[in-house]
């Protein structure tokens, strides 16, 4: 008999297996002239670890506007760890008067899971292939591509740093082991106390979320549900017990960054519109990155 666990490991496997076969041809097609138009690059696997080297290789390359976007998002974290024992606790005592509160927030916790997302993906692709719908594959394309980015940023940062989780004993204190939380969550057999920072679940929701709202931005709904959604999933580690504030914040913060990237990395938008002025007609070519 196949157990729970073992359909979820079949599942993630063909989701990445159907992702991967098809989408390295489909970055190798002819560009389609109407609507959008992707940048031509010869491989799929090529420009992920470009770009994976870009974002990891970033933080030498900070300056200007950048310098004080991260700058503002480091001070926000800071005073977000300064508090985050007080701020669990209100929390905690917050979701104990309402019921709903528990009551919702496992529901939404998954929302940040991997498999789950990847199957979001390979929605997109399935239904760029039924529809014959060129940004919808090219969409699945640039949200498998940041969860990679996001999946290998967010482990670097967890073992770098050791943070012990709100469930950890003692419960509701905070503890940094540092690299040395590596090797203690290996050889205490609990690996999932020493890798609170980050979240992983908030990295990986903003990350496909912020694809997903950047290719669909010229409707005001589906960036605001996307957002909506990857923010309640980030919320819901804390009343779940997996996460600090800080935590939350930091993961969205870098879900963000690296969703953005990707698109303006590796999609740009064309329109050629007609136009009619002082008795001339024409055709305007409009190009912009999301």
């Amino acid at each position: 008999m196949i157990n729970q666990m073992d359909k979820k490991k079949i599942l993630y496997f063909c989701i990445i297996f159907l992702l991967f076969f098809h989408l390295v041809p489909a970055v190798q097609s002819p560009e389609d002239s109407q609507g959008g138009e992707e940048k031509k690059k010869s491989s799929f696997f090529k420009n992920l670890f470009e770009d994976e080297w870009q974002i990891l290789t970033s933080p030498f390359r900070i300056k200007g506007k950048s310098l004080l976007t991260w700058g503002s998002a480091a001070l926000i974290t800071a005073v977000l760890i300064h508090n985050d024992e007080e701020m669990y606790r209100g929390a905690k005592n917050y979701q104990e008067k309402n019921e709903w509160v528990s009551d919702l927030s496992p529901k939404l916790r998954p929302l940040g899971n991997g498999t789950i997302n990847l199957g979001v993906a390979g929605c997109f692709y399935i239904c760029g292939v039924i529809f014959k719908d060129k940004k919808a594959r090219k969409t699945a394309e640039l949200s498998l591509m940041s969860l990679v980015h996001a999946g290998v940023v967010v482990q670097l940062l967890k073992h770098l740093t050791g943070r012990k989780r709100p469930e950890a004993a003692p419960v509701g204190e905070d503890h940094w082991e540092g690299p040395a939380g590596f090797f203690k969550r290996y050889k205490d057999h609990r690996d999932m106390y020493y890798d609170a920072f980050p979240s992983g679940h908030t990295i990986t929701a903003w990350s496909i979320a912020t694809v997903i709202a950047k290719m669909y931005n010229k409707s005001v709904v589906v960036p605001a549900l996307c957002y909506s959604l990857a923010t309640m999933a980030g919320l819901s580690n804390v009343t779940e017990d997996k996460h600090w504030f800080s935590d939350v914040f930091a993961g969205a913060a870098l879900g963000y960054a690296i969703g953005n990237f990707v698109v303006k990395t590796r999609w740009r938008n064309i329109s050629i519109l007609p136009f009619a002025q002082h008795g001339k007609v024409g055709l305007s070519l409009n190009y912009s990155f999301n």
